[in-house]
């Protein structure tokens, strides 16, 4: 057993001991342990704590005893309760009370995890450094992404094959439609129980680790690794990147639920945590191959669940293959990919450049499902082992663990290694494939720096302040603000029976004219100064009042200044966020991302399918159908079209008009409520003249 796992039992023992003791008339409830000894510090009032109970009946009788903790919202919460665990919020007298009870197991503080942004195992022989050999190049000069090239991955014929392996990303979630097809999507963030799977991807985070997996090969932005792997989206992360170990434990029980075949976390913790270990525990013994960052925490050690035996523990390297600084080290890392200055996908269509063990995971993770694509019957302990024997070894196991990850190597020995398994069984020695010691591909000059944009729009991108847009469109479907009119509080943006204009929802409203509208005073704002919203023209929209009278409520409410607060903490590394100001231009990208998300609503409010209404009363696999990306997927690619479609009107400060709500061709496995007679009914003095367009009498 490794020394570092012994020194964590211990641990264990001394965690579980302290927090059920009382010292001196005060109690322990927080013990940082991590490898060689513990310590605890006094404690604050009513934190909040992990509960797990012998059975179910107890658990009940907490729950009516003691404050539970909302750390997970309405759409899942049935798996920490199946497994009789529970989030609580204690004051010290009540970890006393329950540390003493004979019903309770275990009692761990509910402690936080964050984004790495910036069982019957085969023994293998330990791996020796070899001297490093490299291919340079001065500038990337290729189609392919410089990390993609030095882990062989280009060299990959990527075929459409009908056994897909399933990877749950257990993250800030992924943006529907933007380049990636999901195959499930589902938060479990509090007061995110609608949000639009079309902007779930609060900080952007989740979205970059999906792109480097499964971004489409279609010409647009980078081309993942694996296209062909389904992607299960589990937001745990909220938009700062940060989520409570009950959630992370419910996450992973559902990843379970959905027999996914990889779990991929690009966050971590530096505390031990006997239920999270418990939790990975069981997704190993149902034979799923679990992929941690290792963390960004250097010469400090291995962050957890990546320091966990059953998890394949991930370190970075650069540009030259060295690993980078802030890549942790310690005798758990087993295998590195290119982590710093990595190109992936950004917002509606964008592209973005991030650093860090959270871009390595994923790269890992899509080359295990390559390997897993040649027979989806061998075990993730078979995946695993692969990986780590075709990995190119030329540095210390501590930073480097088995090496850099090698695509094209593992596969061209699949066959060798599978057949020294199945003849050989578990001789140590038998199961060596030839050492691995090709030429890294290496780079001078990768064309990527932090934060950069690469594309058509690179200049204007990057000054338009995507940031501001993005938590715009995520802003409608927010439990944030409310009125209270007698006794009944009510949402000012969400629900869209309540504010149907924000929403795209077919009854009660005109919606392409709700989205002009909307830009139209985002753009008064800009043109005239705050608080001139009324100035915008009004296209003879019934609504327009109403609409108007919410932006009124955020100005009234100081609002704006509560939301570039949010924007600046979720945004820390970002130097523009940081720097933004409470000015008109952000009051115009809030106010246009807002009307982004009305757009892309009408996707999932106003459309019939297999001549049905599209609602949120039916649910498929315990999502909506409304929200449900596996309900015709192909509305979400149309909803992205669209919301680009806005997003260039807006970086190029042009005014909106009903051609860039409509598709070139009308959709033909779906039909749109009212889209004919909405177009009909716009006030051409009002709003540009649009095209002909000619839908069917089952679009009206």
């Amino acid at each position: 057993m490794k020394i570092r796992n012994i020194a964590r039992k211990i641990c264990v023992a001394f965690t579980v001991t302290a927090v059920m003791m009382y010292y001196s008339g005060f109690g322990i409830n927080t013990v940082l342990c991590k490898e060689t000894g513990a310590s605890a510090k006094k404690p604050v009032a009513d934190q909040e704590y992990i509960v797990r109970t012998k059975s179910k009946a107890p658990l009940d009788k907490i729950r009516k005893n003691y404050s539970e903790s909302n750390k997970i919202n309405d759409n899942k919460r049935d798996f920490l309760e199946e497994n009789n665990m529970i989030s609580l919020e204690l004051s010290q007298t009540e970890v006393k009370e329950l540390s003493v009870d004979d019903n309770i197991e275990l009692i761990e503080e509910d402690a936080i995890v964050e984004g790495s942004t910036q069982n019957n195992k085969i023994i293998l022989n330990e791996k020796k450094p070899h001297k490093k050999q490299e291919k340079v190049n001065k500038k990337n000069r290729s189609d392919h992404e410089w990390n993609v090239q030095m882990i062989n991955a280009d060299k990959i014929k990527k075929n459409k094959l009908k056994k897909k392996i399933k990877i749950a990303l257990l993250d800030s979630g992924v943006d529907a439609g933007n380049d990636i097809s999901l195959a499930y999507s589902i938060s479990l963030v509090p007061g995110e129980e609608e949000m639009t799977k079309m902007f779930m991807d609060g900080s952007g985070h989740g979205s970059s680790v999906a792109g480097l997996i499964a971004a489409e090969d279609n010409g647009e932005g980078i081309t993942g690794i694996n296209p062909n792997a389904e992607i299960y989206s589990i937001r745990v992360l909220d938009d700062a990147n940060q989520a409570p170990l009950s959630r992370v434990i419910e996450g992973i029980y559902l990843a379970i639920e959905q027999k996914v075949n990889i779990i991929n976390m690009s966050f971590g913790l530096n505390t031990y945590s006997k239920a999270l270990e418990e939790a990975i525990r069981a997704a190993s013994e149902k034979g799923i191959l679990i992929v941690a960052a290792a963390g960004n925490t250097g010469d400090k050690g291995v962050q957890y669940p990546a320091a966990y035996e059953e998890v394949l523990a991930v370190g970075s390297v650069d540009k030259q293959g060295e690993v980078t600084e802030h890549s942790a080290k310690g005798e758990e890392i087993e295998i590195v990919a290119p982590g710093e200055l990595v190109r992936t996908t950004g917002f509606l269509g964008t592209e973005r450049v991030s650093s860090g063990t959270s871009l390595a995971a994923p790269q890992v993770a899509a080359v295990a499902s390559l390997i897993w694509e040649r027979d989806p019957g061998v075990s993730a302990d078979f995946v695993r082992d692969l990986l780590k024997e075709s990995a190119n070894l030329y540095g210390e196991a501590e930073s480097y663990g088995s090496g850099l990850v090698d695509a094209e190597y593992a596969l061209g020995h699949y066959d060798e290694f599978k057949k020294n398994i199945n003849s050989r069984g578990k001789n140590e020695q038998d199961l060596r494939i030839e050492e691995n010691k090709e030429k890294i591909t290496t780079f001078e000059d990768t064309g990527c720096v932090e934060g950069c944009w690469l594309g058509s729009n690179h200049a204007n991108m990057v000054a338009a302040g995507y940031f501001n847009v993005r938590e715009g469109a995520r802003f409608p479907d927010t439990d944030r603000y409310m009125i209270t009119a007698g006794n009944k509080d009510t949402y000012v943006f969400k629900r869209m029976s309540i504010n149907p204009w924000w929403h795209g929802y077919y009854k009660y409203t005109n919606y392409i004219k709700a989205v002009i509208y909307a830009t139209r005073m985002g753009d008064a704002i800009y043109y005239y100064g705050k608080g001139s919203q009324s100035k915008a023209a009004n296209p003879n929209y019934k609504n327009a009042s109403d609409m108007l009278e919410d932006i009124k409520y955020m100005d009234d409410h100081s609002v704006w200044a509560n939301e570039l607060k949010r924007i600046k903490d979720i945004n820390k590394n970002n130097e523009k966020a940081q720097a933004q100001k409470e000015t008109v231009g952000f009051r115009r990208a809030f106010v246009w991302g807002m009307a982004i998300h009305a757009a892309a609503d009408t996707y999932a409010h106003s459309v019939r399918y297999q001549g049905k209404l599209i609602t949120h009363t039916t649910k498929v696999n315990g999502v909506e159908r409304a929200d449900s990306t596996e309900v015709c997927n192909n509305r979400y690619l149309d909803a992205q079209k669209i919301a680009r479609q806005i997003m260039e009107r807006y970086i190029n400060k042009q005014s909106l008009s009903a051609n860039d709500l409509i598709l070139p061709q009308p959709p033909t496995d779906y039909q749109i409520f009212n889209l004919y007679k909405n177009v009909a009914e716009m006030d051409l003095n009002a709003a540009p003249r649009v095209s002909s367009y000619s839908y069917s009498s089952s679009s009206k």
